[in-house]
């Protein structure tokens, strides 16, 4: 699949992977940022932002795609930031093409099932919701995006999550459709938040062909102190970094802190 990516500056290769509804354009600040000492190129995934849609939404069907971006810009290999569902992208792609990655840099997310949160609610749940809600908002009603707005805040109380799922609304000639491939992210919801888990790299232990770094957010669930142990079993030589106040979002709440973080690494 020919993936959209945007890019900025010159200098080593540096891949941006966003996360589950997300986009390039989460990236942007930073990537603009990176750039100055980087040649960044921020991906839209498949089945979000300006990517094609497709039937198909797993890790390994996304690495692949990277691996065709590689070669079509003619990267031999490069530097991967990725986020939450971007940043088990990253790993897989890693893991599949060590020969490609000069660091990796993993971004509030594990390798792990992430069914259950550490506090047992149910993590799918909560995305099935999500996804339940963009299938259930009849589009084609509206004809301002605040009408549309102030519809998904009625079914997302967190205002920063509900404004961020809104970055998928486009307008078209014939009304407003979302950017997501909403059905498909609702068929394969139960492999996008289980796999790239410890059977994932159960063959492959232990890496030790790039440096990796992995940022939380301080006040993120996403990485436990277990969690650490595990991901030290797979990358012996791992950094970990966490950003102070952060939550999940730590790059749209912290690009500083976080460009800090990275530039360290580096």
């Amino acid at each position: 699949m020919k993936l959209f990516y945007r890019e900025w500056g010159r200098g080593e290769p540096l891949l941006i992977l966003h996360g589950l509804y997300g986009c390039s354009d989460n990236w942007m600040t930073i990537a603009r940022k990176l750039a100055e000492r980087f040649q960044v190129i921020a991906v839209d995934l498949r089945n979000h932002g300006n990517s094609p849609h497709a039937d198909s939404h797993t890790y390994t069907d996304m690495s692949l795609d990277l691996e065709e971006l590689f070669q079509l810009l003619q990267i031999n290999s490069a530097h991967i930031i990725g986020h939450s569902m971007g940043g088990k992208v990253a790993m897989a792609f890693a893991a599949d093409f060590p020969e490609r990655i000069r660091s990796l840099t993993v971004v509030d997310i594990a390798p792990k099932n992430y069914l259950l949160y550490p506090n047992g609610t149910s993590q799918y749940e909560k995305h099935k919701q999500i996804l339940d809600t963009f299938a259930g908002i009849d589009l084609s009603k509206f004809s301002t995006r605040v009408e549309v707005e102030e519809v998904m805040k009625s079914h997302i109380s967190d205002t920063f999550l509900a404004l961020y799922l809104l970055k998928n609304l486009k307008r078209l000639p014939a009304g407003f459709s979302w950017k997501i491939n909403v059905p498909v992210l609702q068929d394969c919801l139960l492999s996008i938040v289980s796999d790239v888990n410890a059977d994932f790299f159960e063959s492959r232990l232990p890496i030790f062909s790039y440096p990796v770094l992995f940022v939380k957010g301080e006040l993120s669930e996403y990485i436990s102190s277990a969690d650490e142990f595990d991901i030290k079993r797979i990358y012996p030589e791992v950094r970990f970094c966490s950003i102070s106040g952060a939550t999940h979002y730590l790059h749209a709440e912290k690009p500083d802190e976080f460009i800090a973080a990275f530039l360290d690494f580096i």
